[in-house]
């Protein structure tokens, strides 16, 4: 049976939807999507790349952190663009995924997620690739892939090391969305801060790491990206495979057009 995709809003200015401000040697990117509680579609993944490789060239940048417009930080894969998907588009957004997760992984500088609100999916990802996650108590996190249809490689392997596996099994199963308080207990987050003392701990983190040398700072972050190179190599093989694999099935789009449809905004995943 066909549906038909209630489509969300466009901003007026697509250049938009990423915004970056600076603040001495802290650099605040902001997704900026809330009609869509700042799922990420194509444009979006790209610029993000691209802005991460200026930053990482600027030497006046010491500290990044990543936060969200309204009430999400991020719920994960547009799902609007997932439902229009064909099977090119599908292996696209793989490897626009992989790439801004490899440009993530190889900052040399600290990274951190101040989660304002939903991280879900493929923001949860983002959001675990960074250094340090400071939550608000709005914070909800959640593994949601299967939800809508989706496949959970990726996200299966950077939950592992941080909540272990039988932690990562129950919220990939359950595609359960976490409160910040459930969050903070397992590990998921490392602080959680009330809404009127947030931005003033960010900012005091942001000036610690800014007393950091540079340069050791960023030989201990190269160290820990290779240790963890190879779990993340192969799953995003695995993910190339599975996602492409389920693609053909129908399920994702299948999936992606119910949520899309119920939702309205096309979010989660």
């Amino acid at each position: 049976m066909s549906m038909t995709l209630t489509q969300p809003p466009e901003p007026a200015d697509p250049g938009d939807e990423l915004r970056i401000e600076r603040r001495g040697s802290t650099a605040t990117i902001t997704f900026h999507r809330p009609q869509v509680l700042n799922a990420f579609d194509r444009a979006q993944r790209q610029r993000l790349t691209a802005a991460l490789d200026a930053l990482e060239n600027d030497p006046g940048v010491r500290a990044i952190v990543f936060t969200g417009s309204g009430r999400a930080f991020c719920a994960g894969q547009d799902q609007h663009e997932s439902a229009a998907m064909d099977a090119a588009a599908s292996a696209q957004r793989i490897d626009d995924y992989m790439t801004l997760y490899r440009r993530v992984r190889a900052m040399s500088k600290p990274l951190i997620a101040r989660v304002n609100g939903v991280a879900a999916g493929a923001g949860l990802q983002l959001a675990l690739l960074c250094d340090l996650r400071i939550g608000s108590p709005a914070a909800r996190l959640g593994m949601t892939e299967l939800k809508v249809g989706s496949v959970a490689i990726v996200g299966s392997a950077l939950l592992w090391p941080i909540i272990g596996e039988a932690a990562m099994r129950r919220l990939v199963l359950l595609a359960e969305v976490l409160n910040a308080a459930d969050s903070l207990a397992l590990g998921l987050l490392h602080e959680v801060v009330d809404d009127d003392h947030l931005d003033a701990r960010i900012d005091a983190i942001s000036a610690r790491l800014a007393e950091h040398p540079p340069l050791p700072l960023a030989i201990t972050k190269r160290w820990w990206n290779q240790m963890s190179e190879a779990l993340f190599e192969q799953s995003a093989l695995v993910a190339s495979q599975g996602h492409g694999e389920n693609f053909a099935s129908g399920t994702y789009s299948a999936g992606a057009q119910r949520f899309a449809q119920r939702k309205g905004g096309g979010a989660a995943g």
